[in-house]
């Protein structure tokens, strides 16, 4: 089971600019799309921090605003996500 800890959006605007994007994709392995990418924050049974990056940014953006009640039974559909470990301020 997945425990979302927060959200974070990597897009060109997000992150400043074009190349803060592209370096940011290159870091995390992403190949760089002109939407972005939506992050979610998450730790795992241990403990162990996880990324769940989704090319859907608009999903992402809608469960911002849901409630830690919705958030603690959020079921996220797998082919929505690729999964990478670890949080993105420990993969530069």
């Amino acid at each position: 089971m997945l425990t979302p800890q927060g959200i974070a959006f990597a897009t060109p605007d997000d992150l400043g600019g074009l190349e803060n994007y592209r370096s940011f994709c290159l870091a995390a392995g992403l190949d760089p799309v002109p939407e972005g990418y939506g992050l979610l924050l998450v730790t795992d049974e241990e403990g162990n921090k996880k990324t769940l990056v989704s090319g859907d940014v608009e999903y992402v953006r809608a469960i911002i605003g849901a409630t830690p009640e919705v958030l603690s039974g959020l079921e996220l559909p797998e082919d929505k996500f690729l999964v990478r470990d670890g949080w993105p301020d420990s993969w530069a």
